[in-house]
């Protein structure tokens, strides 16, 4: 059975890997039996190389000494490229950066955000815990856990719970600043004159970095336990 399966085997991971022709090709009598399918195999006479094709590259059939056509387009482009005042590779230069800078300015969102942070509601420890496996499921869609945060997740516990669960960078990443935007948010609330805000956003910012040092601390002290390097590399 084992040698009966091995040419069918060998035959997808030829054509897996663009060694077969494909079903749809155009067949043709022999010697040649696909039209316009030349797989490489390493043995071409380009892959050859020589004193003529590494200079001059390969040629399929050399053009005559009186064509007025030419196979590559090398005789034309490689003087503007060597010239002295090297015209032709400050024009390329001049063309990619305003290929870049356009790029960089159509990417731009050019519209006024309109992300609210989602709010934080008191729950339950039992939906909690259900909130934060369904955040660490990627089948569970984003969409559907950011209608509400559950209230209690913060600083040093929110960063545990990301790596207990193991859940996503990305998605861990995006609970810290849901969290972190309602917890600022708080401190610009009406009647909260504009120093004590930035005082408030001051002391916050101090509190986490706190946080995220002691975090770091506890993981650093879990080396030689079971699964450290892991733990390691998601902090």
């Amino acid at each position: 059975m084992g040698r009966s399966r091995r040419p069918v085997v060998d035959r997808l991971a030829r054509r897996a890997n663009g060694l077969e022709p494909p079903p749809c090709a155009t067949r043709l009598p022999l010697p040649k039996q696909v039209a316009d399918f030349a797989p490489w195999n390493g043995q071409h006479p380009e892959d050859v190389m020589t004193d003529g094709v590494v200079k001059g590259g390969y040629y399929d059939k050399p053009p005559g000494p009186n064509s007025t056509e030419s196979n590559s387009a090398r005789p034309t482009i490689w003087p503007n490229l060597s010239a002295k005042n090297n015209m032709g590779l400050q024009t390329l230069s001049y063309l990619f950066t305003s290929v870049l800078e356009k790029r960089q300015a159509l990417g731009k969102c050019t519209a006024p955000s309109t992300f609210k942070p989602p709010p934080r509601v008191t729950v339950t420890d039992t939906k909690r815990e259900a909130w934060l496996r369904d955040l660490a499921n990627p089948e569970v869609p984003l969409r559907k856990q950011s209608r509400t945060i559950p209230h209690g997740i913060r600083g040093k516990l929110l960063m545990e719970q990301c790596l207990g669960k193991n859940i996503a960078m990305p998605r861990a990443v995006w609970l810290a600043k849901c969290v972190g935007a309602n917890e600022l948010r708080a401190f610009r609330r009406k009647g909260v004159s504009g120093t004590a805000a930035a005082a408030g956003e001051s002391k916050w910012v101090r509190e986490w970095t706190v946080q995220v040092e002691h975090f770091l601390e506890s993981v650093i002290a879990m080396c030689g336990q079971p699964e450290w390097q892991s733990k390691m590399d998601y902090a």
